[in-house]
């Protein structure tokens, strides 16, 4: 009995300390799929203005999160989006939760139109980590954009990005 109770303590102390902590439980490799939908308003118009809410195209790609060694629990995030551009962000780590800092984007494609962004869309994004492999991001976009001498005001805060580790 006696042996029995180091035994235990040992084996409960090695699972304790594989429980990962803020920084390190979301530092690695993943592959992403991001959707969701944002509204369009029209802006300038002498017409009733429209109002439209479309689905965003579905955008997959690979995202590389890397503790930046600062002793805090900050780290810097890569999305490379496939056949897209490189978004680069830091983060801040709590718990099971991530807040990235507010970034921009460049592009905005929708299938079959032209459409085309005044200025950079700005986005901010937090979320959660599941079972220490499933990173699920919260987004929100915001921005303008112009097609057939019609402008838009762009807003969209149902977009998620899932997010598995490699």
């Amino acid at each position: 009995m006696k042996r029995i109770i180091p035994i235990l303590f040992c084996c409960l102390l090695a699972l304790a300390s594989c429980q990962k902590k803020n920084a390190p439980l979301f530092r690695g490799d993943y592959s992403f799929k991001t959707s969701g939908s944002v509204t369009m308003d029209e802006i300038n118009t002498e017409d009733e203005p429209a109002s439209y809410t479309v689905s965003l195209p579905n955008e997959i790609g690979q995202l590389e999160i890397s503790d930046l060694g600062n002793g805090k629990d900050s780290v810097l995030v890569v999305m490379n989006t496939m056949g897209g551009e490189v978004v680069i962000t830091h983060a801040l780590c709590k718990d099971n939760e991530i807040f990235l800092r507010d970034f921009k984007k460049n592009t905005l494609l929708f299938t079959g139109d032209s459409l085309t962004l005044k200025n950079d869309l700005h986005v901010k994004a937090s979320g959660q980590m599941y079972e220490n492999n499933t990173l699920i991001l919260n987004m929100t976009y915001e921005g303008e954009a112009e097609t057939n001498d019609r402008t838009f005001k762009i807003y969209g805060d149902d977009i998620r990005m899932a997010a598995i580790r490699n």
